[in-house]
């Protein structure tokens, strides 16, 4: 079977990361589609897959998009693949929108997310219409959450017939293997604290992914500064890029680097070492489509805080492995981290139960497993 995997950009390399090495395993041949970028050459070199580069757009460009539409027809008609996974949200849309002139290849859209949830005015009609055709055009659509699903469904995006959630969700699953506290992983922790001058009672309130404002970071830094009035042995360190698109205010981000208490890690290749230095992480997005580093983060038992909005709140359950908190009030996030920081035997308890949940219902394996499955199903012999 020619499966291609499709994705927007080399950042959402980890969203597809050992896919292509199980397909293989199976004896598929398997190309990968991206943007260029590091992340993405790395994983297609590690899996020995094929990789073809489109320079998709990530905003709206006409132009950019027409000539991005080519592209994938081009590649189509000189690959003819038996089945199409591609993501959204460009990459997803452009695919779709091929897929009328291929109707004999099965397209899957993976729906990872609605943009359209953050946006409004005229560029919200028109993200959600592509997320709507998207859906519509999809052979089936792999979402991967079920809060998500049932999101999507409520607003009308999506067909619920067509609608497939594998396993508990995830986009990729979680690598329980290598994320895991190993003594490896607990040394690379202790050595980020000691690099940083966090002192071994310093309590550290963790975030991972990127720096926008539609990833809550401009509500998890004034719930850190209410929090550290109480606990003035509070530390905040983030990892991931910092992003032109959905910046967060030029002040709270002037302020935020002033801040000696704020740390910022950049794009970091190794994130397990980064868990084990956290006491807490944190995901407080505006919208999410599941948000895979709270079960990392669950997997090397870590007790987490993400906000209750579709996706996110599907990776935790309430009071047993974290806790939910009603979106962007700086005040209720607070009174979370307080609860963790006030409550070492709770947060002990969350930690462990969510390491248990992770590695029974997130491992790849699970997810990778019903990929393989669908595509078999779709693709007639």
């Amino acid at each position: 079977m020619k499966i291609v995997i499709a994705i927007s950009h080399s950042f959402c390399a980890n969203f597809i990361k050992g896919q292509s090495a199980y397909l293989q395993s199976k004896g598929h041949n398997v190309t990968i589609v991206s943007a260029s970028g590091p992340e993405v050459t790395a994983v297609a070199n590690n899996e020995n897959a094929n990789l073809v580069e489109i320079p998709f757009s990530r905003e709206i460009s006409l132009v950019d998009d027409i000539k991005g539409l080519f592209s994938v027809i081009k590649f189509l008609r000189t690959e003819k693949p038996d089945i199409v996974n591609a993501g959204n949200p460009k990459t997803g849309f452009l695919f779709m929108l091929a897929s009328i002139f291929f109707p004999k290849i099965p397209m899957i859209f993976t729906l990872r997310g609605l943009r359209s949830d953050t946006l409004s005015g005229i560029k919200g009609k028109i993200v959600f219409f592509t997320e709507w055709l998207s859906c519509y055009l999809a052979k089936k659509v792999i979402v991967i959450s079920p809060s998500l699903r049932d999101h999507a469904v409520e607003i009308g995006v999506l067909n619920p017939k067509k609608a497939i959630v594998l396993g508990k969700g995830s986009s990729n699953g979680v690598d329980i293997d290598k994320f895991c506290d190993t003594d490896q992983n607990i040394l690379l922790g202790k050595e980020l604290r000691s690099r940083f001058e966090i002192k071994q009672n310093d309590f550290v309130v963790g975030h991972v992914g990127r720096i926008t404002k539609d990833k809550g970071v401009e509500e998890l830094f004034d719930a850190f500064k209410l929090s550290r009035l109480k606990h003035r042995n509070l530390k905040l360190v983030l990892a991931g890029p910092v992003e032109d698109d959905d910046p967060i205010k030029p002040e709270v981000m002037e302020e935020m680097l002033l801040d000696k208490d704020v740390v910022f890690l950049g794009k970091v290749d190794n994130v397990a070492g980064v868990y084990c230095a956290y006491d807490v992480l944190v995901l407080y997005s505006y919208r999410e489509g599941f948000g895979n580093v709270v079960i990392e983060a669950s997997s090397m038992g870590k007790p987490v805080i993400v906000s209750d909005i579709p996706g996110a709140r599907d990776t935790t359950e309430h009071m047993m492995s974290g806790i939910h908190v009603e979106p962007r009030n700086s005040h209720k996030l607070s009174e979370a981290i307080n609860l963790y920081i006030e409550n070492e035997d709770l947060r002990k308890s969350h930690g462990k139960y969510g390491q248990r949940r992770a590695q029974q219902y997130f491992s790849s394996d699970v997810i990778w497993e019903g990929q393989h499955n669908l595509y078999k199903s779709l693709v007639k012999p």
